[in-house]
């Protein structure tokens, strides 16, 4: 009977001071841990890095910009499903625990203890978005006791609804998305509110390890941790038999893995350029810009579909490269960029990243100048064999038919684009006059490299981009006036506050009687000469462009309303099969004009 009392009496003390240890500890860990706690409430100001949003000029988006790729939707965008579907393999006592599951952490740690190693954390959702948003992602004691009591304070504090809203667009789920609307985009091209109960099983089920589910790097993994999730869901009663069933003979349509929210890439590029390297934005990824630029999504549309169709009819004469930028004349304003053939396969942007020689589409600087020294398109010129020194060598320019016509007037000329009338010319007004005008309307000419006769048919030391030639040829389109292009509008910040508004700048370079007779002689190149496919049922004129052996070929022009370029050729440089540029670049330049313009007035190029 004394030692039972012996025992008895021992085992209370125990029990005591186990009692008294608990409470000193516990004590010793609220008086550590609950000063340094965060205020839950501010997760109601949570403010995530916030995208920047690049629009068209009708505010049609044509990219978004990330730190994070994250996109904050309302609760009200998530289905329910997709909530219970979280809720299922995430936290499934989530609605009625405050914050903290002893049950899921002695679950997990009896789990530890008989398989020797830590296979789950018995983490909240509650505990996940405390982590995720106050603390460090370290694995030590401290940081777990201040992830419990956070959650326990952030339980008191917002409701449930609030919690999972906050958590679904917090939480990451691979391939760089944060929140679930970046991760329905990404992995399905559709937005959170659009996903099916198969599609949001798959995204719960990507939570517990991103890089191990993702579809796109183990689909079959993510299948079986999607049918997981779904007979969680059948257990738990978040869904029945038949809705089971039929989730699990879904098909599931997943996306390249292309972000399809993004249009334009080479536009963007260029567009982003600007923002760094001109306007000195930086971080411009987390800086939520709105960003309103010149660029017309329909309009650019038709660009990228009429300029693949030219290259896939070019391929047999070995033409693997493309580029088309169109500006309104009004405003230089560009409202169509297309850098090349396929943005994934190269990001180089030919249209303002490619130098290349331009050919005969030179050849309409040399007559401006004649026109302004006082010729005549009647006037005559004989196209005849010709020689010039040039240093100790004998140059002798030749004609792309390789025969001479003769007596010619100078508007039928340039209409043939015909070569030795050209270089006589340029010799008759002289090379500087010309290297003067032609810098003037943005051609990037060298007064001490290209001072030399064979620039009448393009022979210019850097090249020229075709933004640049398109540039130049919209002086003429607007009668004299030089109009730079202009890319970005406008620029606000997150709040709606004016960061920057474009200026368009404009100055006169040609006195508008000799652009006017410029015009009506490039005209001709479309009414009979080179460029006569590039008819677009409007009034318009241009010149083609051929460079020596065929590897590059240009039309470039204008109607009242838009001034347009197009080039194809090959990034090596190498030759095409006698591609010229009254071929496939002028055919391009007919259909694009013909089809944005098939719904406008006519107009005269000029009154």
């Amino acid at each position: 009977m004394k030692v039972l009392k012996t025992i008895i009496l021992s085992l209370i003390v125990f029990i005591l001071i186990f009692i008294i240890a608990g409470s000193i500890f516990t004590l010793v860990v609220l008086l550590e841990y609950i000063p340094k706690l965060p205020d839950p409430s501010l997760l109601l100001q949570y403010n995530p890095p916030t995208k920047t949003t690049i629009y068209d000029a009708k505010g049609l988006p044509l990219a978004e910009l990330y730190a994070e790729k994250r996109i904050i939707i309302p609760i009200k965008d998530i289905p329910q499903h997709l909530k219970d579907a979280v809720v299922a393999i995430e936290d499934e006592r989530f609605y009625s625990h405050a914050g903290v599951d002893l049950r899921g952490i002695a679950r997990a740690l009896y789990r530890a203890i008989k398989s020797g190693e830590i296979r789950e954390g018995g983490s909240t959702i509650t505990q996940q978005l405390a982590r995720n948003v106050f603390l460090t992602l370290e694995r030590t004691p401290s940081r777990k006791i201040m992830e419990m009591l956070l959650a326990l304070r952030i339980e008191t504090t917002l409701s449930k609804e609030e919690i999972l809203h906050l958590y679904l667009n917090i939480i990451y789920f691979g391939e760089g998305c944060y929140g679930i609307e970046s991760a329905a985009r990404t992995y399905f091209d559709k937005s959170a509110k659009n996903l099916n109960l198969a599609e949001s099983a798959l995204l719960a089920g990507i939570i517990r390890s991103p890089e191990n589910y993702s579809p796109f790097k183990n689909k079959n993994l993510a299948i079986a941790r999607q049918r997981l999730v779904l007979k969680k869901m059948l257990e738990l009663g978040f869904i029945d038999e038949k809705d089971y069933k039929s989730a699990l003979n879904t098909e599931l349509k997943f996306s390249s893995g292309k972000d399809g929210f993004w249009k334009a890439p080479y536009f963007i590029d260029y567009v982003l350029n600007i923002l760094k390297n001109d306007l000195g934005f930086r971080d411009i990824e987390k800086s939520g810009l709105n960003i309103y630029t010149t660029l017309d999504l329909d309009v650019q549309k038709i660009a990228e579909e009429v300029l693949s169709d030219g290259l896939k009819r070019a391929k047999d004469y070995n033409v693997s490269q493309g580029a088309l930028v169109l500006i309104e004349n009004s405003n230089g304003y560009i409202r169509a960029m297309v850098g090349g053939r396929n943005y994934k396969e190269s990001q180089f942007n030919r249209v303002v990243q490619a130098y290349r020689q331009p050919g005969s589409a030179f050849k309409p600087f040399v007559y401006t100048v004649a026109i302004q020294d006082g010729w005549k398109p009647e006037d005559t010129i004989v196209d005849e064999e010709i020689s010039f020194k040039v240093g100790n060598k004998i140059w002798k320019p030749q004609n792309y038919d390789k025969r001479f016509r003769g007596t010619i007037t100078l508007k039928d000329a340039l209409a043939y684009s015909v070569n030795i009338p050209a270089v006589k010319l340029l010799y008759e007004v002289g090379v500087d006059k010309v290297l003067e005008l032609t810098i003037k309307m943005g051609l990037p000419l060298d007064y001490t490299l290209d001072r030399n006769l064979a620039i009448a048919l393009g022979g210019i030391t850097k090249g020229v981009t075709p933004l640049q030639l398109v540039q130049a040829f919209s002086v003429w389109a607007n009668r004299g006036v030089l109009i730079k292009p202009i890319a970005i509008k406008v620029i606000k910040d997150k709040d709606g506050r004016i960061l920057y508004n474009s200026e368009i700048k404009n100055s006169r370079i040609l006195d508008e009687d000799v652009t006017k007779t410029i015009t009506e002689m490039l005209e001709n190149v479309i009414k009979y000469g080179t460029g006569k496919r590039a008819n677009c049922g409007h009034p318009c004129a241009g010149k083609t462009g051929t460079t020596s052996d065929y590897r590059d070929a240009w039309f470039v022009g204008f109607t009242r309303q838009y001034t347009a370029c197009v080039w194809m050729g090959n990034d090596d440089n190498s030759p095409m099969k006698g591609v010229t540029g009254g071929m496939f670049p002028a055919e391009v330049w007919g259909k694009f004009m013909g089809r944005i313009l098939s719904n406008t007035q006519l107009l005269p190029l000029f009154d």
